[in-house]
């Protein structure tokens, strides 16, 4: 996969939200609760997932789940955070390393909150793949938006 956003060429709308993601990958949709998870990949190997959570957790409580439970199923989690924006709004990012199956992973997490939902964007490959989709996966959260105008709480 190369640097060129050409490739992003499929916008998914849907649930309250919209995002670009290659027009080669799958995006599945699942409930889980009151919660929407769309997850969009190509392979078995890494994903991007966007979790709409309508009960608008705060993103620090977000992100503080998701490292709580990577840091029970890893040692050697590596944690770097800094803001970013998504859908127009200030958000919370964070990126780990840990080790699975003797294979160095990376995965970064991100949460922002709307007058509407919680959303979480969680993405996750191999280090030696990372590379290669970390452009997708920035360019995929770039991308996220609100579907509509209304929808901005």
């Amino acid at each position: 996969m190369n640097d060129d956003t050409d490739f992003l060429l499929t916008e998914y709308s849907g649930h309250g939200v919209r995002f670009l993601y290659p027009g080669y990958w799958e995006v599945r949709e699942e409930q889980d609760g009151e919660d929407v998870i769309l997850t969009a990949a190509a392979d078995d190997s890494c994903f991007w997932l966007l979790r709409v959570i309508p009960d608008r957790p705060s993103p620090e409580q977000v992100l503080q789940d998701c490292l709580g439970a990577l840091q029970e199923e890893y040692e050697d989690l590596e944690q770097q955070q800094e803001p970013i924006l998504i859908a127009g709004r200030r958000a919370l990012s964070c990126e780990v390393t840990f080790s699975c199956l003797e294979l160095l992973n990376a995965a970064g997490f991100c949460s922002v909150r709307s007058g509407a939902a919680t959303l979480l964007i969680w993405w996750q490959c191999t280090d030696h793949e990372l590379a290669d989709v970390r452009p997708v996966f920035q360019r995929m959260t770039q991308s996220v938006g609100w579907a509509s105008a209304g929808e901005i709480g």
